[in-house]
């Protein structure tokens, strides 16, 4: 527990000022719409989820820490497997946080301030909440976690061929696949499973399975890093 505290701390000082910029940027964009929405009659627009706005921080870290915390702590003494640790350890505890706010939030939408038609939930777009407050949370924790991996598993290989390569392959396949009948019905069928999966068990299953090999290949790529 004390280690991870101290990378949550480290990693909180090397985002901070990304995170209160986003924390900004959602409190001036919510106070402008209250005033728009006080002067004028357009009460009935709909809008993103406050909380949802949140889960732009994952993509941050994932991108900014493996460029700046690893050349940080490794030059502090760390070795790179206390590192990769400590950065996938931030990764579930921010996932979960991120998670469970938006849980959370849904909730109180429904039954406290009853303003949820008017709002644009990911939770409920992808049919999360339909599995309860638990499911709900665990869905998203999966998911989130594994999207923290593959980007900084991309970040991580930045300067090795093969992740200049994989991070080609990834931007091409989708514009690719869906320009192709055929093999859009399957990266339809892919995303399906991944976020709208009917069962729990094989939603959450995937997402961490998926979890799992992106991990892999960030450890692969962080054990011949220099830079």
């Amino acid at each position: 527990m004390g280690t991870l505290t101290v990378h949550l701390v480290a990693t909180y000082r090397q985002l901070k000022m990304y995170i209160w910029f986003v924390l900004m940027i959602i409190v001036l964009g919510r106070t402008a719409e209250l005033i728009v929405t006080t002067l004028t009659d357009s009460r009935g627009v709909s809008r993103l989820s406050e909380t949802n706005m949140l889960i732009l921080l994952l993509p941050l870290m994932a991108i900014a820490l493996p460029l700046s915390y690893f050349k940080r702590i490794v030059h502090l003494g760390a070795s790179r497997k206390q590192y990769f640790q400590g950065l996938h350890a931030v990764f579930a505890v921010w996932a979960a946080a991120v998670a469970l706010i938006n849980s959370l939030w849904i909730m109180l939408q429904i039954h406290v301030f009853h303003n949820y038609a008017s709002a644009v939930d990911l939770v409920d777009a992808f049919h999360w909440n339909d599995f309860g407050f638990a499911g709900s949370f665990l869905y998203q924790t999966a998911f989130y976690l594994m999207s923290m991996a593959l980007l900084s598993t991309l970040v991580s290989g930045f300067s090795n061929p093969v992740g200049w390569l994989l991070s080609a392959l990834i931007l091409t396949a989708i514009p690719v696949g869906t320009a192709i009948p055929s093999l859009r019905i399957l990266i339809a069928s892919f995303f399906k499973i991944l976020l709208l999966n009917d069962s729990l068990l094989l939603g959450v299953g995937f997402n961490l399975l998926l979890y799992l090999l992106f991990a892999a290949g960030g450890w692969l790529f962080t054990r011949v890093r220099v830079h």
